[in-house]
Parts: C-alpha cells; structure tokens; sequence
C-alpha cells in the first residue's frame, strides 16, 4: 500500500542518487582538468629553463663582448700610434654631442701623430633665441642686421671662410679654374640663402688638383674676414699658424667655447692644409643650425676633395646623424666630404683617423654601419 512515508522515501532517493552522480561526475572532471593544467605547467617550466639556459648563455656572450670592446677602446690607439704626419687637424663639435666620443677621437688623432689645434664647441646661443643672443652676434659680427637667419648665415659663412681658405693653402700646387681661395674666403659662389653653388658635376678629381692661396692671405698673419680681431697680446704663432678674428670674436660672445690641448695652442689658430673633423648630432644645437650649413659652406664652388671629415655617433635608433646623412644623400657632397657614423668606439675613432689621413691625398669615403656607408674602415695600404 503505498502511503505518505513511501513517497518521502522514494524522493529521498531519487535527490540522494542525483546528489551522489553529480558529486561523482564533478570529481573525475576536476582531476582530469587538473591533469591537463598539471601536464601544461610541466611543459612551461621546461621551457622557461631552456630559455633561462639561452638567456645565461647569450649574456656571458655579452658580458665578454663588451669586455672585448673597453679593451679595444682602452688599447687600441696605440695601433695607431706615428701613422700620421703631423698635419694640423681642428675639431668642431656642437654642444650637446657626448664629450666621450669627442675625446677618443682626439686622443686617437694625438696617437696617431696629428697636430690636433683644439676643439672648437659651437654653443646653444646660436639658436638665437632671444633678443641678447641675437645683438650679440649681430656685434660679434660688426653686423647691424636684427635678423637672426642673416646672422647666423654671415657667421657661417665668414668661419666656414677662414677655415676653407686654410684648407686650400698648400705647397708647390697651382690654383683650379673653379676659383682661389681668395674667391673662398668672400664667400664667392654662395646664394641668397648663403647653400652653396652646385659647381662642377661629376667624379673628384685626383689629388694633385689641390690648390694653392695665390692671395695676399698668407700662413702666419690674421686673414681678412670684415670682423675686428678682440685684441689683447697674442702668444707667438708658429710659421705656418694664424689667428683667426672671427673665431676670437664667437668665443669672446659665448658663441664657440675654445678647448685648447694640453701642449696645443692657447687661443684659436689655422694652419696652411689644416683638416677638419665636424662631428654632430647633437640634441642641444640641431645640426641644421649650424654644422650642416658649416660643411656645405667647406664645399661650395668647388669640385676638389675638400679635407673635411663630418662623424658622428649613431642614434640609439641605429640611425646616423643628421649632418651625415646630408652629406651621404647629395651626390656633389658626397664626392667631397667624407663621413663616419659612429664615434662611440674605437672602430669609429680608427675610421676617423685614416679618413683624415687620407682627404690629404683627396681620397673620400663614408664608413661605419648605418645607412650609406659603404665600409667599416678606409681601406688599409698594403704593407
């Protein structure tokens, strides 16, 4: 007879039995799942040991390359050491550049035999960005202009113009067709916005075509630039050394800073043939500011190798200076100036050296590893 108390107990048991297959069911799957996450962290944890294992290895590769690296840098100069005659070199930097690279490279230039006349540091006062920088260069300049494109056009061109006319003077050498460097020092052959004139096409010609100052611009005395000279008493110059007005008169405004050598000259001097390291890529003074309209000014009106090398270090990018980049983009500079991309190392200090050697004898070339170079290092002579 089924009754109340049946029907409780069958209802009991049917709950009870579903209660029972789901607590059953829910276990298997909960082991099984936790099998499968069990099997995948296992598989994880091998291979985050094989990559920990990589990682170790690839930082003692690392660790032994850098180390390599500051030995090279800290030794290596002396591979370098009497390579050079003692040709005068000038190295101009603008502000901002890492000190460290300028100084291998002149330490790397004294090694190798060169007689380095000093650095000259282009500062952030030629941003003109106020009206003080502006009237300063203005009197600098002995130029009554208030526009500060004209002004730092006429400074360009009037140190692009002493340096230039140094560059040129040689020995026993006849003057090209294209022009003197007495054309150079005026500034002959510059546009309205002081670029220069595209000159003559085509490959640079041999190194015998260097020329001679047939002026009245001569190794040991000031060369005329239209600035007054600061004055004061000057230190004998050398034979073949002369002060230079327009520089004395940016350093007196704030707008080079002068750093002499320990045995060089005190006060900024040019010499006949002198070379010039430019090295740029500064954040502080943009290289369009002033470096690279510098070395356009170095190379206008002309199609002869000037001795100009234009480095810099290479960005945290793997990109080259603005400034070399220029020089490597355009056909005509890059016949004329050559480039290295990197100063941060010895290779670039080495690059650096043997390029300057070498613009002597009017060979050009671009080395590094960025865009446009065509080599680590100037080819060495064969012994």
């Amino acid at each position: 007879m089924i009754n109340l108390r049946y029907h409780i107990v069958s209802l009991t048991a049917v709950f009870l039995a579903i209660g029972i297959g789901l607590t059953l069911g829910s276990t298997f799957l909960d082991r099984a799942t936790v099998e499968n996450l069990n099997g995948q962290l296992e598989n994880l944890e091998g291979r985050l040991d094989e990559r920990n294992e990589q990682i170790d290895e690839l930082q003692g590769e690392l660790e032994q390359s850098e180390a390599l690296q500051s030995a090279l840098d800290a030794q290596g100069t002396t591979l370098l050491a009497g390579r050079m005659d003692p040709v005068p070199v000038v190295v101009v930097a603008s502000e901002g550049v890492d000190e460290a690279d300028v100084d291998g490279t002149l330490q790397s230039l004294q090694t190798a035999g060169a007689d380095v006349l000093g650095t000259w540091w282009l500062t952030e006062r030629f941003l003109l960005e106020g009206d003080a920088d502006v009237d300063d260069l203005a009197t600098a300049l002995d130029e009554p202009s208030e526009d500060p494109a004209r002004l730092r056009r006429l400074a360009v061109d009037a140190l692009g113009g002493e340096l230039r006319v140094h560059q040129l003077q040689t020995t026993g050498a006849d003057a090209p067709d294209e022009g003197t460097a007495e054309d150079d020092a005026a500034g002959g052959g510059a546009g309205a916005e002081g670029t220069p004139d595209t000159g003559a096409e085509g490959e640079a010609p041999a190194p015998d075509a260097e020329v001679t100052d047939p002026g009245d611009t001569t190794p040991g005395d000031a060369t005329d630039t239209g600035v007054p000279s600061p004055g004061g008493d000057m230190p004998p110059l050398g034979p073949t050394q002369s002060s230079i007005p327009v520089a004395e008169a940016l350093i007196d405004a704030g707008f080079i800073t002068f750093e002499p050598m320990a045995d060089g000259p005190e006060v900024p001097l040019l010499a006949a043939g002198v070379r010039i390291v430019i090295v740029g890529g500064s954040a502080a003074v943009p290289d369009d500011v002033f470096v690279q309209p510098l070395v356009a000014r170095l190379a206008q009106g002309t199609s002869v190798p000037t001795r100009t090398v234009v480095a810099s270090a290479t960005a945290d990018d793997g990109s080259v200076a603005e400034v070399v980049a220029s020089v490597r983009e355009d056909e005509r500079l890059r016949a004329l100036v050559s480039t290295v991309d990197g100063l941060d190392h010895f290779e670039g200090w080495m690059a650096t050296v043997l390029a300057v050697e070498d613009v002597g004898e009017g060979a050009i070339g671009h080395y590094g590893l960025g865009d446009g170079a065509s080599a680590l290092l100037p080819p060495l002579p064969a012994p």
